[in-house]
């Protein structure tokens, strides 16, 4: 029986297995075995063909609801689902990033960090760091990351800071494995790269976190990326393109299925996008994206959310002073399209779908 349940589940994708989950106790039990969790994940987490899930992240007083979230082929709107996924208490300013089906939120100043499943309606609040955080979590001057340990099978939440507001102030860095109480401090990061770029998120590919470094850091700053092993738990700097474009600079990196892509908003009419090949470290530019039908307001704030359906990447940018709305650059026709969400102050999230249960969580209904 369980090697017929074994052939059949791992062929379904990830949201058709947590529904297979309330049919039966049996079916329950088999896909939460650790076992075939972890190697759902490994499967899902090299293949193409699985789908990102959109999230709807709508955020009331001090409560945050996720909500699945899909597009409406007839027209432009991202759609939401009725009834949310899961909910909990985090204050609406926050930093946020995601890794292998987990989205996590950091509230600024007070340390607390919310990770969720949103599939598997599970979350949990972490043990509250032990040093006093003297930047707030979006600042240029701080940085936060979860990211998956493939040697141990855990997931580990990062976060960088410095202790006083003085230049001279040193950088700490704070690991925290989930499923434990505590929180450790490891080698930091490198002095001449503390400083990232605000409206990017990090990004985890082939066992690395990754943030762009602040443009402010000119000639061995401008463009490059921090990189931090979340197995070794040590830091490197990667180079960035070569790019020829002389004037004002402006990057975001996305996970591009599984590889490391770098954004270049530079120019106002188009946006360039490279993606590297990390055994050797080079960088080769793959897609141009002709944003005049698009026409964002500031450029230079565009944030990517992700990839969705497949083979189009999503977008969020100011369309005039005071209207956000999103649009979506496909990969295989070079088409764009704008998109526009229910609410204005709803967020919108995309991430791979994972079994893995989050260490010690409950799941709510």
């Amino acid at each position: 029986m369980d090697i017929c349940m074994d052939k059949i589940f791992i062929r379904l994708p990830v949201k058709s297995l947590l529904r297979a989950r309330c049919i039966s106790k049996s079916w329950r039990k088999f896909i939460d075995n650790p076992d075939f969790a972890n190697f759902a994940h490994m499967k899902y987490e090299y293949c193409e063909d699985e789908q990102n899930t959109l999230i709807l992240r709508a955020s009331r007083a001090e409560t945050t609801s996720l909500y699945a979230a899909t597009g409406c082929e007839e027209s432009s709107m991202i759609l939401a689902e009725t009834v949310p996924m899961v909910k909990f208490q985090v204050e609406r300013t926050v930093d946020y990033g995601s890794c292998n089906g987990l989205v996590y939120f950091a509230e600024n100043y007070s340390g607390r960090f919310v990770v969720s499943n949103p599939l598997r309606s599970q979350f949990t609040v972490l043990p509250q760091p032990p040093e006093r955080l003297y930047y707030p979590w979006n600042s240029d001057w701080s940085a936060t990351g979860l990211g998956f340990d493939s040697s141990t099978k855990t997931f580990k939440m990062i976060c960088t800071n410095r202790k006083t507001k003085s230049d001279e102030s040193p950088q700490f860095t704070l690991v925290h494995t989930l499923g434990t109480t505590s929180w450790r401090e490891v080698p930091s990061v490198p002095a001449h790269y503390c400083k990232r770029t605000t409206n990017s998120m990090s990004v985890f590919v082939h066992g690395f976190l990754h943030w762009m470094i602040h443009p402010s850091i000119r000639n061995s700053g401008e463009g490059r990326i921090l990189a931090f092993d979340v197995s070794k738990e040590t830091f490197k700097v990667i180079p960035h393109p070569e790019i020829s474009f002389k004037g004002s600079r402006y990057y975001r990196i996305l996970d591009i299925k599984g590889n490391l892509g770098m954004l270049d908003l530079s120019r106002e009419v188009e946006f360039d996008i490279w993606i590297m090949d990390y055994e050797k470290e080079s960088w080769t530019k793959e897609y141009t994206i002709d944003i005049t039908t698009v026409d964002p307001y500031f450029v230079d704030m565009t944030q990517v959310i992700g990839l969705w359906k497949q083979d189009e990447i999503l977008f969020r940018f100011w369309k005039s002073r005071f209207l956000v709305m999103y649009w979506s650059y496909s990969m295989r026709t070079g088409n764009i399209k704008e998109c526009e969400v229910p609410s204005s102050n709803a967020g919108v999230l995309s991430l791979k779908g994972s079994l893995i249960p989050i260490p010690g969580a409950k799941e709510v209904s």
